[in-house]
């Protein structure tokens, strides 16, 4: 009987080391290829980069105007603040992949990626990378009800275990963290355009807000800002006007796989349409 026992008990230890070592491989399989992944975005970005010298970093500082905004007790005299992001070649870009919409960066986070759109297949993206092969991480994609007029702009990327991707979006919930990082800059083939974060709000994936992409009148306008500014985690004292346009980046936060984390920015006003 205790042969019988002792071989019971190694042939469950032997199962057991089978399966952890099996999870231990997969879990530093998915690791190793997220990080290749990775590796793979920074070169793209090392290719596209355009080069800049430092005078015509001076001449064209990115200067986003608070005064722009709606923003309660604020002073008279308007405020500044400047945000720095690297250039990149939108034409070199499209002329790689045609299928590409832009490039997206938050200085001072992992989040400086290109964004694709595909409306006939609008999330062909979701697990490819930019050469369209198969990828954990994918790639950031625009909302394919979307256009570069569109009133909001939604785009998804991967909430991804080594911080990569749209992880960083989950990071809004400290206020202190948005004032850091207030500032979302979005290159396109129609120039750069820069936003600033207004509201943060955690959702279902089924949320109203997905369903608003363009406003026909003013009264939508206001109501689905007013939406956002209820639903917000926090108050900014940012309240977009109805010819501004707005950013939506949506990743996936928490436990529950329908629960999302939006990020919320209104287009500068300052400049031709907006841009830098």
């Amino acid at each position: 009987m205790k042969n019988k026992e002792k071989i019971g008990l190694g042939v469950v230890t032997t199962v057991f080391s089978i399966i952890l070592i099996a999870c231990l491989i997969s879990v530093f399989s998915q690791l190793y290829t997220e990080n290749k992944e990775k590796e793979e975005f920074r070169q793209l970005a090392d290719i596209v980069k355009e080069e800049t010298t430092e005078t015509e970093n001076i001449r064209k500082p990115n200067i986003l105007k608070v005064g722009n905004f709606d923003v309660e007790n604020r002073s008279e005299q308007p405020m500044y603040y400047t945000t720095d992001y690297q250039p990149h070649s939108i034409s070199e870009l499209t002329s790689m992949n045609s299928g590409c919409f832009g490039w997206i960066s938050i200085t001072g986070t992992n989040i400086n990626y290109p964004v694709m759109h595909t409306p006939d297949n609008p999330q062909k993206y979701l697990n490819r990378n930019f050469d369209g092969e198969y990828s954990i991480s994918g790639v950031p994609f625009l909302d394919g009800r979307c256009t570069s007029t569109s009133t909001n702009l939604i785009i998804y990327g991967h909430h991804m275990n080594n911080g990569t991707m749209f992880a960083e979006l989950c990071n809004y919930t400290n206020t202190s963290y948005r004032d850091e990082h207030k500032a979302v800059v979005l290159e396109t083939k129609d120039g750069v355009s820069a936003y600033t974060v207004f509201s943060v709000l955690k959702v279902k994936s089924d949320d109203e807000w997905y369903r608003f992409t363009s406003a026909l009148t003013e009264n939508r306008y206001n109501s689905m800002v007013e939406y956002a500014k209820e639903k917000s985690i926090y108050e900014t004292g940012i309240a977009p006007k109805y010819d501004q346009q707005i950013l939506t980046l949506s990743t996936c936060y928490g436990n529950n796989q329908n629960d999302r984390i939006l990020v919320l920015a209104v287009r500068n006003q300052g400049g031709k349409n907006g841009t830098v």
